[in-house]
């Protein structure tokens, strides 16, 4: 449209509003959108209402208690989360080129990595950035791909699901899901054991959205694997202890027992025939998004201090 952008158009489209239009798509009601942005609603309903009359088309609707953005307001939402994001990358490059690098930054991890890759980094990178804070949320796999898409999230670390639209995706570390069972429960021979020696005991899952469980299903359906129970953990941490107390059997990431199995109070085992339950663990970022200086810090600090400090690390260290 020639006069998409009429004179006077590019004051409506001011921060304030461009940042409820995306809130509200995030949250599906104004009165939420305008307590994201620290807003009295009666004045966010008049924000957006003045960017819909600025733009000449409908960019919200009602859908039963919720709203919901039409095409249009999906349309505007997107853009909108890239200027802002432009605007938060401006103001960090001008702290960093003036030596005042800080602010915050905000990742997401899924379990695996979170608890045992994350550290480590996150103390290099509390080295080399003082000043910089650093939010961390743990999660599904699925559910770190999501907040990225939406956004909600600068960076994500994340086991392999399928991607949502939005996101660019990484692999920075070599992974192996494995069995795991009490030490002497099972006739492990060559670190092997026959599915049909499994179906009788107790399988001891992650929660759905969980890259791990993922993994160990596709291989395992390739030798119709069906076990007697299942059981549907929420942690890492609990499966291994279940696993010790010899109430099932279960299926974790290699990094997450190197300990338990050097002090032998777990084994570790594949099943024969099934498929390689070798994996990648990911770096997420938002697609169309220019990192800001933190954020560029952040992804340095993983390339050059995962080589020294993580086993597997699938990036070298001068990346």
């Amino acid at each position: 449209m020639e006069d998409a952008f009429r004179p006077g158009i590019v004051d409506a489209l001011e921060p304030a509003r461009l940042r409820l239009i995306v809130e509200l798509g995030r949250r599906g009601s104004v009165s939420a959108a305008a307590e994201a942005c620290n807003m009295a609603q009666p004045s966010a309903s008049k924000h957006l209402k003045t960017l819909e009359a600025a733009l000449g088309c409908k960019l919200f609707e009602r859908d039963g208690r919720t709203r919901r953005l039409t095409d249009a307001g999906r349309i505007v939402a997107t853009h909108a989360a890239r200027v802002l994001d432009t605007f938060e990358a401006m103001g960090e490059d001008l702290r960093a080129l003036h030596g005042a690098e800080q602010g915050t930054l905000a990742l997401a991890a899924s379990t695996t990595p979170g608890s045992y890759v994350l550290p480590s980094i996150l103390q290099c990178f509390a080295d080399r950035h003082p000043r910089v804070e650093v939010d961390v949320v743990v999660g599904s796999s699925r559910w770190v791909a999501e907040r990225v898409a939406h956004r909600d999230i600068q960076l994500g670390l994340a086991g392999e699901v399928p991607w949502p639209d939005g996101v660019v995706a990484e692999p920075f570390l070599d992974d192996e899901v494995v069995g795991i069972a009490a030490p002497g429960r099972l006739a492990i021979r060559d670190g092997r054991v026959a599915a049909a020696d499994l179906a009788e005991l107790t399988l001891l899952l992650r929660e759905g959205g969980s890259s791990t469980r993922a993994v160990a299903e596709q291989a395992l359906a390739r030798v119709d694997y069906a076990p007697a129970k299942r059981w549907e953990l929420d942690s890492n941490e609990t499966i291994k202890r279940s696993v010790a107390a010899d109430l099932g059997i279960g299926f974790v990431s290699r990094l997450v027992v190197e300990d338990e199995l050097r002090r032998g109070e777990l084994e570790s085992f594949t099943v024969r025939g099934a498929a390689s339950m070798q994996r990648s663990v990911y770096l997420l970022r938002p697609d169309g998004r220019e990192l800001t200086a933190a954020e560029r810090a952040f992804v340095e600090t993983l390339c050059s201090c995962c080589a020294t400090s993580v086993a597997g690390c699938a990036v070298p260290a001068a990346a």
